[in-house]
């Protein structure tokens, strides 16, 4: 088994978003959201699937390989390279940057007993500064 696919193991699955210990500066909570982790070969796929406050239905999903080259981003209006990489052994971290500069940061970090992953968002809107958001995801049974 490869050092990536070791490492991702405890992160594969789907999350649940728990509304009670998540922090969102950006915006009202969402109703709901998931992450799903998965992986392939060592390509590593994030799937997060959010139903905003309104009702508004949004998915996005972001691929790399752990360590590997950044990856070209063509669809993003607000970044055009993505990396993602492990921070110790309980971090899986993506940063999104434009022109080298680096505007958007994703640190998913797994409990020690694996039933809950915490993600912290950062990103830099041009024009309106930073925007961070903690939230709380439970392993989906």
């Amino acid at each position: 088994m490869s050092d990536t696919v070791e490492k991702i193991a405890p992160f594969l699955g789907t999350w649940l978003l728990d509304h009670d210990e998540s922090e969102f500066d950006q915006s009202a909570p969402p109703q709901s959201a998931s992450c799903r982790i998965e992986e392939e070969f060592g390509l590593i796929r994030i799937l997060m699937t959010v139903v905003e406050a309104d009702g508004e239905k949004m998915e996005a999903e972001i691929s790399g390989v752990p360590g590997g080259p950044e990856t070209r981003m063509s669809e993003s209006g607000l970044i055009d390279r993505l990396s993602l990489y492990f921070e110790g052994e309980r971090t899986l971290t993506s940063e999104g940057k434009r022109k080298g500069v680096t505007l958007m940061k994703a640190r998913r970090t797994l409990s020690d007993d694996g039933s809950t992953l915490e993600i912290d968002q950062t990103v830099e809107v041009p024009g309106q500064g930073r925007i961070s958001n903690s939230a709380v995801y439970r392993r989906a049974q």
